[in-house]
């Protein structure tokens, strides 16, 4: 329930403060004195887009905070905790304030905590139902009638179950379109990556160093010639040095026999003739073996030049060769793998849909059942608004081949007003005070079930005056024993059922227009409701202004 409503700097109204009540509360005053402005501020917190040419001229800001008292089971009281707001601590009462600078920047909190436009909307919205005087123009749309049957048979849980089964399936689907579009444009490229793998698994590449090895080998093979005639050379001089080794280690001997300290050098000149023979040894056999035939050149530089095309063609490097074959590879067995993944997918696309199909004929009977009861209470509610003659329908078509978030079916309300007519669609069958009549119809019935606290109508009454407009005072005066209303009204029937009224007027102070606005009793209220009756405050006028007011 909204308890209190401050507004500062919005239009004409400089600092003003509404204490609310429980039961119906009506707004009232002369055309042009603010009260539009009034729900221009609660819609405000309510999340509409900031706007600020509704600033006060000279100010910096403009501010809407409004008190609510939230009970322990409202349907927002989860969501408030997450936000780490219990209403159990706060007394149920929970702040919410809107605030928009003359820069344009708007920010919004609920207690201290800030939060963004969407999310203030979110939870005031759960609170507060505003019925504008175009609003009614929205049960045109088949989208909102099923919306108000829903909300009246209380189908959530199955009715999120269908939308998330549909939308697993949607999902599905574009898996499938996905992989599909994947396997077009990979057997565009089969026959090439087949081939490339072809060409570099027949190469038979030894390692990713393979290349440079040919390299060297190749340039050892040009240069032979001087490799052998050096390699000569040292064998020669190696040999001559065995001589020279033999005779040192047989002079060497004798020395060692008069002074045995000596036998060290002995034996390092025996090690050292050791190593100069394997060494010798080692060369010539090298020798033997150092020669490339013409043939074999040729064949390391055709190698060579075939891992140079491969480099080229597919990396830069034997190693890059190396990835694109493991990807290419990767690829194909991917290919190979599609048609078994679609398959995987479609498998379960039809238990989804054996899901879906079940829980959406669940929600059709539900939707069934419940539109037999709810159009028979609307309609009654209308005959009471004026309209004896009023037949009211809902009409529940059913695809049973369709899949869609909200289930597969069509909801239609179909009216008639006078005897004899065929029942139509609102749009070829209402006037706009009729189609006023039918939101408030349905607000009325949908009141018991819906966990909103709040009812606001703003000039409903457009366009409505005698016996329906008592019929439509007794309507909304009945709503409020379950609800909190404000209604905003040029109706003095309507304004004299309320059980609290606030008038609102324009003041001039200062050379400064300002909108006031007070809650008036006895005497005022009685001069209000005559203002309202006649625009004077006749003897008459009062007589019967009192007489409404059960005075």
């Amino acid at each position: 329930m909204l308890e209190k409503l401050e507004i500062k700097n919005f239009a004409l109204i400089d600092n003003l403060s509404i204490d609310l009540h429980k039961g119906f509360n009506v707004i009232t005053g002369e055309t042009g004195s603010g009260k539009s402005i009034i729900l221009g501020a609660l819609n405000l917190l309510l999340g509409e887009k900031a706007d600020v040419s509704a600033l006060r001229a000279g100010s910096d800001f403009l501010s809407v905070t409004g008190l609510f008292s939230v009970p322990q089971n409202h349907e927002s009281v989860p969501w408030l905790i997450e936000k780490g707001i219990n209403p159990e601590d706060e007394d149920g009462a929970i702040l919410v304030k809107r605030i928009i600078k003359a820069n344009g920047r708007s920010s919004a909190y609920i207690q201290d905590e800030m939060v963004t436009r969407s999310e203030l909307a979110y939870f005031v919205d759960s609170l507060v139902d505003i019925h504008g005087q175009g609003e009614h123009q929205s049960l045109l749309s088949s989208d909102n009638q099923r919306k108000i049957l829903d909300s009246y048979t209380h189908s959530g849980e199955i009715s999120d179950k269908v939308r998330s089964l549909s939308e697993d399936i949607h999902e599905l689907n574009e898996e499938i379109s996905d992989i599909r579009s994947r396997a077009e444009a990979m057997e565009k490229n089969r026959d090439y990556l087949k081939f490339s793998l072809d060409e570099i698994d027949a190469a038979l590449i030894k390692d990713t160093a393979e290349d440079e090895n040919l390299k060297a080998k190749i340039n050892k093979a040009s240069q032979v010639q001087n490799i052998y005639e050096d390699m000569n050379y040292a064998v020669s001089f190696l040999k001559d040095s065995k001589k020279d080794l033999y005779n040192a280690i047989g002079a060497l001997s004798k020395a060692v026999k008069i002074d045995g300290e000596l036998a060290s050098y002995n034996e390092r000149l025996n090690s050292a003739l050791i190593e100069t023979e394997d060494i010798a040894e080692s060369i010539s056999s090298y020798l033997g073996d150092i020669h490339f035939s013409e043939d074999e050149v040729n064949a390391m530089q055709e190698r060579l030049s075939l891992l140079q095309k491969l480099k080229r063609k597919y990396g830069g490097s034997l190693a890059g060769v190396a990835d694109f074959a493991e990807k290419a590879r990767s690829e194909l067995e991917m290919s190979d793998n599609l048609d078994e993944a679609v398959a995987g997918l479609q498998k379960k696309i039809s238990e989804k849909e054996a899901e879906y199909f079940e829980s959406a004929r669940a929600l059709s009977a539900l939707r069934s059942k419940s539109a037999s009861v709810l159009q028979g209470k609307i309609e009654k509610v209308l005959k009471g608004l004026g309209m004896p003659n009023a037949v009211f329908r809902i009409e529940v078509l059913t695809d049973t081949e369709k899949i869609s978030a909200f289930g597969q079916d069509s909801v239609s309300f179909l009216f008639c007003a006078n005897p004899g007519e065929d029942l139509k669609g609102l749009k070829g069958a209402s006037s706009g005070g009729e189609l006023s009549r039918i939101m408030l119809a349905v607000k009325t019935v949908l009141s018991s079930s819906d966990s909103i606290e709040t009812q606001v109508f703003d000039e409903i009454d457009t366009g409505i005056g005698g016996s329906v407009a008592l019929s439509l005072a007794s309507c909304i005066k009945e709503l409020s024993e379950k609800k909190q209303v404000l209604c905003v009204t040029h109706l003095a029937v309507l304004a004299s059922k309320a059980d609290f009224q606030f008038v609102v007027s324009k003041k001039v102070k200062d050379g400064r227009t300002f909108t006031e606005i007070i809650q008036v009793s006895g005497d005022e209220r009685v001069k209000e409701i005559s203002r309202m009756l006649s625009g004077d405050d006749s003897e008459a006028a009062l007589r019967h202004a009192r007489e409404m007011l059960g005075g």
